[in-house]
């Protein structure tokens, strides 16, 4: 049903100073901007690889994007997922009576789309995009230390409740999981992107709601990314090696939009794992 993660929004109060990150130091090529009306927003898809960025500016105190700011501050708004057939795929998750913020797919800012409600994964906002001529992967990646998105983290009460839904909503199935004291890890992966779940190993009897909780970008010349990224005055740490191979660094949300955001690079490692 689903072939990848398209795109991640995130929810901004100035488009600019997203761009002075995204556009500009990390170098992802803008390929859309405008308005949608009925929405309130002023919105941009920045190309990450085979998949993309949604930033997304509130123009008005009635979008929804204005409240989530309002009650979360800005940053990771949802993940959406690549479909080939939106209408099919949201009939299907009607008939599996899943509660859908949109009943029916409607023509949006990135194609033909719905959002699910966000207590279908707990917390976690997800939507279904069936993308539009323009917006179907583009892995150009020219003037850019950054490749591709390598995965999105969800934090939720429970994943292994995610992971029976998305094998039962959408096909996608659990490739690994493991538990860390107290912590359960599951990795799914739809497409190119890793989908990472994070979340206590036993459902909290007052489980804290779940959200979209980081973003990590594989990237070439890490060393040379963190500097300049330093030098532009963005709150980078020190590579260090990964878990998974590699070396990653972070870059603190305050100086990111509001998104936990790494990168890692895979050079002189065999690569990313399967997961």
């Amino acid at each position: 049903m689903i072939r990848d993660v398209h795109h991640v929004g995130i929810a901004v109060r100035d488009l600019e100073a997203a761009y002075a990150l995204y556009r500009d130091a990390l170098g992802l090529r803008l390929v859309k901007e405008g308005e949608m009306p009925s929405r309130g927003v002023r919105a941009a898809m920045l190309a990450a690889g085979g998949s993309y960025l949604e930033l997304i500016q509130p123009l008005d105190a009635s979008s929804p994007f204005a409240r989530f700011i309002e009650e979360h501050g800005e940053g990771l708004h949802h993940v959406a997922l690549w479909s080939d057939d939106a209408d099919g795929d949201v009939a299907k998750l009607r008939d599996c009576g899943v509660a859908l913020d949109d009943p029916e797919p409607r023509e949006g800012f990135t194609g033909r789309l719905s959002y699910l409600a966000a207590e279908a994964f707990d917390g976690a906002q997800l939507e279904v995009v069936e993308p539009e001529e323009g917006l179907t992967g583009d892995a150009r990646t020219t003037g850019s230390r950054i490749t591709r998105i390598d995965h999105v983290v969800l934090r939720v009460p429970h994943p292994g409740t995610v992971s029976e839904r998305m094998s039962e909503w959408f096909g996608v199935e659990t490739k690994r999981t493991f538990e860390r004291g107290e912590t359960s890890f599951a990795f799914m992966r739809p497409g190119d992107v890793v989908i990472e779940v994070i979340g206590p190993s036993e459902r909290p009897a007052e489980p804290r709601p779940g959200f979209v909780a980081g973003l990590c970008f594989e990237c070439t010349e890490i060393d040379g990314l963190t500097a300049d990224l330093k030098v532009k005055g963005y709150p980078a740490g020190e590579p260090h090696p990964a878990l998974q191979g590699g070396r990653i660094v972070s870059l603190n949300q305050s100086g990111a939009c509001g998104v936990p955001v790494a990168f890692i690079d895979f050079t002189g490692s065999p690569g990313p794992p399967s997961r």
